[in-house]
């Protein structure tokens, strides 16, 4: 193969992994590794290298899985609907599975050598690690049984923090667990959100994710719900003092919340998956400027 052939197939490979998707990953094992005083490197880039790992081969696999659905899609955005790189036929679908492969084996290793010293912390991401399998992958396909929204959150938004923690050698602390529970019906709505610009091609093919199986009218209140019940979770830190007051920065999440609640029900799609993404993050910063502030 020529350099320039090589460089393309690399290029490729970097799109299929959907880097800007592992950010998440980062912020919320950086807000579980927050809980711990003082913060040991070697351990933290070992837990983040098992998280990044398991995240990928997450991404992989459901590229590999996917790939005669995603032929349907006309509404790609930039977080939602696959890469398309596969459906280019720049990639063989083969190669996606043999990176999935790969990175499911790093996991492993990672967590091996995390056993010596936070057998919790492997545990967890060995378990991570099943779910990103059984996420796309048969025979279980848990995005086709309407909990895989549900799955996929409780490893990012529950799992990844926990790996954060008990691999600094910290029990999960109160405002931690605080956190989380604020976090997951954000980052629920935000897979939800992530649905709708699918949501007729995913009909069309059969594949079975909550928005399909609800429909679009239900799925765009449940958006709505869940935005709200995370802002009342974290109201409710706050005024009884679980969570500091730099948890209040939290709320500016509010404002990209409705907005992408709007801009899905006004089928603006790449401003309703971008909001939902910006209220994540924002929301991730502020609880955990809250943990930092309450160490």
């Amino acid at each position: 193969m020529s350099q320039k052939g090589s460089t393309a197939s690399l290029r490729d490979l970097l799109i299929l992994s959907r880097p800007h998707f592992l950010a998440g990953g980062v912020l919320a094992y950086a807000l579980g590794a927050s809980t711990a005083s003082p913060i040991s490197a070697d351990r933290y880039l070992a837990g983040q290298l098992m998280v990044t790992a398991a995240q990928l081969t997450a991404h992989f696999l459901n590229e590999y899985a996917d790939r005669f659905v995603d032929v349907g899609i006309t509404n790609r955005t930039a977080f939602s609907g696959g890469s398309g790189v596969l459906l280019t036929g720049r990639i063989d679908p083969r190669i996606a599975l043999r990176a999935g492969q790969i990175t499911s084996a790093v996991t492993i290793i990672t967590a091996l050598a995390m056993w010596t010293f936070s057998p919790a912390a492997a545990a967890i991401g060995l378990g991570a690690l099943c779910i990103s399998w059984m996420y796309s992958m048969p025979p279980i396909r848990l995005l086709g049984t309407g909990w895989g929204e549900a799955a996929t959150t409780a490893v990012v938004i529950g799992a990844v923090p926990l790996i954060g923690s008990t691999s600094q050698g910290s029990a999960p602390s109160s405002p931690l667990l605080i956190s989380i529970a604020v976090l997951f019906p954000v980052h629920f709505a935000t897979m939800l959100a992530f649905e709708i610009p699918d949501i007729e091609s995913d009909r069309a093919a059969g594949k079975r994710v909550l928005a399909v199986r609800i429909g679009r009218r239900a799925t765009e209140v449940l958006i709505g719900l869940a935005f709200l019940g995370g802002a009342a979770l974290l109201a409710a830190g706050v005024l009884f003092g679980s969570l500091g007051r730099p948890a209040t920065l939290a709320f500016t999440a509010v404002a990209p919340g409705w907005l992408t609640l709007w801009a899905v029900r006004s089928n603006r799609y790449s401003l309703a998956t971008a909001g939902a993404v910006t209220t994540l993050v924002f929301t991730i910063l502020g609880l955990a400027l809250a943990v930092l502030s309450g160490r």
